[in-house]
């Protein structure tokens, strides 16, 4: 038996908190000493105690967790409901990170000024390309988990001989953070005869991608989510010298993507543009 105190320092749960959940019945203690008044707690009330936190971070009140314990939640029960939120907050976290990306290359932007000089624009034509892809309407958020998924798949279904640099394009007409229409994949040297399974439904099929006679064209370094100041670069190129975009741009991806070291990938930004008639 342990007092209250040593019961707190065991489960890391503050003596506040467990003479509250004493007072609402909750986890009353395992004995009381009708002299002293001392609650003891018992090693094997440390389960009940660990759901009832469990389910409290799930977001439940108590009174939702009280009636969950008197049903006898069961272990897997808990388990999968703990899964289910641990993949809620990854997926916040990866929206957050990505935001906090967006913060950090605008204060850049806002820092160097956006001067011109500081971006070499390279137009040149560039040949049709076979592809082997996968195309979805889904949150920028997602695309990057799907960028890992085809970067780890790919490789293991397809024999590396047959595969060149990876790709993505945006099809969507504007830029929506939400609502991305996006095709990811590689370029491929020789015909590949199967379509390649993903998870939720979706599959890699083999494309072409047309000729561009004239595509804008200009290197970055770095993590996808810093290309802004790439595509900034592009579009105060085109403004300066009369061009306009002529179809969905393209990231070409020279090196990587290296999946536990995106800073070190190498990204030819591409923008299809025709000059802007008199």
């Amino acid at each position: 038996m342990f007092q209250i105190g040593e019961f707190s320092r065991i489960a890391r749960v503050s003596g506040r908190l467990m003479r509250y959940y004493d007072q609402i019945g909750l986890l009353t203690p395992d004995h009381v000493d009708q002299t002293t008044g001392y609650r003891y707690y018992s090693a094997a009330q440390l389960p009940r105690l660990n759901r009832i936190l469990a389910l409290k971070d799930l977001g439940l009140t108590l009174d939702q967790v009280s009636r969950m314990m008197d049903d006898n939640i069961s272990t897997d029960e808990i388990k999968g409901m703990l899964l289910m939120r641990r993949a809620e907050v990854e997926q916040t976290l990866d929206a957050e990170t990505a935001r906090l990306d967006q913060i950090e290359t605008r204060l850049e932007q806002i820092e160097t000024g956006g001067k011109l000089e500081a971006f070499d624009v390279v137009v040149k034509s560039v040949a049709a390309l076979s592809i082997l892809s996968v195309r979805d309407v889904l949150p920028m958020r997602e695309g990057f988990a799907l960028l890992r998924e085809v970067v780890k798949t790919v490789p293991a279904e397809v024999d590396s001989r047959a595969l060149g640099n990876f790709i993505g394009l945006m099809h969507s007409d504007t830029f929506e953070d939400e609502r991305c229409d996006m095709e990811l994949g590689f370029c491929i040297n020789r015909r590949i005869n199967r379509d390649i399974p993903l998870s939720k439904g979706r599959r890699m099929r083999l494309g072409e991608l047309p000729a561009v006679d004239e595509m804008a064209t200009l290197v970055h370094a770095g993590t996808p989510e810093e290309a802004y100041s790439g595509t900034a670069g592009i579009g105060r190129w085109m403004e300066a010298n009369g061009y306009r975009m002529a179809g969905p741009n393209r990231e070409l991806f020279l090196e990587g993507p290296h999946l536990e070291r995106l800073e070190e990938s190498v990204i030819e930004m591409q923008f299809p543009v025709e000059k802007v008639a008199a």
